[in-house]
């Protein structure tokens, strides 16, 4: 993964998080939360997968 995709990665991540800090509905919020949580799990797994040096991550999604 590039550089520029982990910024963007990065940045997805932080916006669900900002709309989670700036919404008004719990039930909202609570969804965005488990949203940036998704992410953030998605992103370590890739970040645990590019430290191994295996090949093909997400190919087949």
């Amino acid at each position: 993964m590039t550089d520029s995709e982990w910024k963007e990665r990065w940045h997805e991540v932080e916006r669900f998080r900002l709309m989670a800090r700036e919404t008004t509905d719990p039930v909202a919020a609570a969804l965005l939360l488990d949203i940036v949580s998704d992410l953030e799990a998605d992103l370590n797994e890739l970040v645990d997968v590019e430290a191994q040096g295996l090949p093909g991550f997400g190919a087949a999604a």
